[in-house]
């Protein structure tokens, strides 16, 4: 049976969290090669895509984002995140709750496909899922990298599950699973349907202000999401 269902996963507050390793890599990248260690202070971060928070944060210190300093910039940050993301600290780390169990339950149906929808740099998002061992659990996955707009980023996956053999053919069998608004807004704007986790930065209430098709406060809840999917 081809799948008839593709569940495109968000990473950090909904998958895992990652003491911060992001912020901290990108900080290191930006104050190696630009002598600026906070750049990222002030620049929006969540639910967005890495893309666009490293052109705001150059064009904040008055550096044009060319392309040529965005893949500079990516590539220090991967070196910087590879020790950040092992780094004993503070802020909570780890796979978040009900995350295995859901993954394994929807391994288990033919009719699921599962991948990932991240504003993460594809790069980043293997080395922050490697180390919690979840990199091999996804088949394909829409980065960062992709495009400046998370909404462009379900086309992306869209066009590589066609690539995969898996014609979703009804939008209404996409579903993005995330923690913040622009989760939910990416997947309603092109029909799709959202699964909004309160894992994150954003409680329950404000996920459902969005009109998220489901909010759960955490992945826990397996018949629930199950039967829904």
């Amino acid at each position: 049976m081809l799948p008839t269902t593709l569940v495109l996963f968000d990473i950090d507050g909904t998958l895992i969290q990652s003491g911060r390793a992001g912020v901290r890599g990108m900080n290191r990248a930006f104050d190696q090669l630009y002598g600026r260690p906070r750049a990222l202070d002030g620049v929006a971060v969540a639910g967005r895509c890495d893309r666009v928070i490293v052109m705001d944060a150059m064009r904040g210190f008055g550096l044009e984002a060319t392309g040529d300093e965005i893949r500079r910039l990516r590539d220090t940050y991967f070196e910087a995140l590879s020790e950040e993301i092992g780094r004993p600290v503070a802020e909570p780390s780890g796979v978040l709750p009900g995350v295995l169990a859901l993954l394994d339950a929807l391994d288990e149906r033919p009719d699921v496909a599962v991948a990932l929808l991240t504003g993460n740099f594809a790069g980043g998002a293997r080395i922050k899922l490697g180390h919690f061992g979840l990199w091999s659990r996804f088949r394909f996955g829409a980065f960062g990298d992709d495009h400046e707009d998370r909404r462009e980023l379900v086309p992306v996956a869209l066009t590589l599950a066609r690539a995969e053999g898996i014609d979703i053919d009804d939008l209404r069998r996409v579903v993005v699973v995330g923690d913040t608004p622009l989760d939910v807004d990416c997947a309603q704007v092109h029909g799709a349907r959202a699964l909004a986790v309160a894992t994150g930065l954003y409680d329950e209430a404000t996920l459902r202000a969005t009109g998220a098709n489901l909010v759960v406060r955490t992945l826990e809840p397996l018949p629930e999401i199950l039967a829904w999917v």
